[in-house]
């Protein structure tokens, strides 16, 4: 199925999309109190849980479904932080926004220690019958009865988190707002690029909204840089050619997007050549993923 003019909304082919389980546990709202206290520990000012900048609260909340840029008139990290959590509650979101919280790559490095954040949340959650407790070397939420509380799959680094992404890009098309698509698809790439670099650091990533230093980390942790010496001549243009739609898409995000002042006036097949650039790019980099994690156990010198 296509939209007019040839653009690609039929994505199933290219994305392969995940069934994944819903809750196991109905989704109940947290209380206010506890939301209130939830929000200083997400957005880093509740002094034992990390520091969040602005535009990293942005770009953590909009993996969760909003669209939202950091520019003037930002409202304080807290308020953000309390208001974005007030319009998830009651959704399986706000478990994931928790658990991420004490995601230990979040306190690495740092003088403040996850087993510290989780008994002060702890004290927290107990009102509403909830707990973090470890699992494996990550902590998920229960409830104080003890069963497993079962979000659906998380957005990061998978064929379902694409779709998603992909599928606000096409509807930004639809509705002519082409800005909002460029920057969608700009923001794809760089959450992508970002987990896979968090993943392999086991630290969070200070991101300045440079798509291409991001790039230039993710191709050395995937060994995706360019060989002359050992790769055959169509791997190479093949390689090449990633890295010029990047920067290309760099630019024209740069340029063109709702995340600076509009220099020139953007139109339909600018945003649909960002779009399916970030599609296809983003999928190649999930397989590549997919692909080294499954042969790790064999070779200690790729990503774990």
């Amino acid at each position: 199925m296509r939209l007019s003019q040839g653009f690609i909304v039929d994505s199933t082919n290219l994305v392969k999309v995940i069934s994944c389980n819903l809750f196991k546990t109905s989704i109940m709202k947290i209380s206010e109190y506890t939301l209130q206290h939830l929000a200083k520990a997400v957005c880093g000012d509740s002094g034992f849980t990390p520091y969040q900048s602005g535009p990293n609260l942005v770009l953590f909340f909009n993996k969760f479904g909003f669209n939202e840029i950091y520019e003037s008139g930002f409202p304080s990290r807290w308020k953000y932080t309390e208001d974005k959590l007030r319009e998830l509650n009651g959704k399986k979101d706000v478990y994931q926004i928790i658990e991420e919280t004490v995601d230990p790559r979040r306190f690495h490095g740092l003088e403040i220690k996850i087993e510290d954040a989780v008994s002060k949340l702890n004290e927290i959650l107990k009102f509403d019958k909830l707990e973090l407790v470890k699992n494996g070397d990550f902590y998920k939420i229960f409830s104080t009865n003890g069963k497993l509380i079962k979000p659906e799959a998380s957005s990061s680094i998978n064929h379902d988190f694409i779709n998603q992404q992909i599928e606000k890009c096409q509807k930004k098309v639809l509705e002519q707002d082409y800005t909002g698509a460029i920057t969608n698809a700009r923001s794809l790439l760089e959450a992508i690029f970002i987990e896979i670099i968090e993943r392999h650091e086991m630290s969070e990533v200070k991101n300045d909204g440079d798509l291409e230093k991001l790039w230039k980390k993710v191709k050395k942790i995937m060994k995706l840089e360019i060989d002359v010496e050992t790769l055959p001549d169509y791997v190479i243009q093949i390689l090449s050619g990633i890295e010029t739609s990047i920067k290309g898409l760099a630019g024209l995000s740069n340029n063109a997007g709702d995340r600076h002042a509009i220099k020139f006036n953007t139109r339909k097949h600018h945003a649909k050549l960002a779009v399916n650039l970030s599609m296809t790019i983003s999928d190649f980099l999930i397989d590549s993923w997919e692909f080294q994690k499954s042969k790790a156990s064999d070779r200690s010198d790729l990503p774990q």
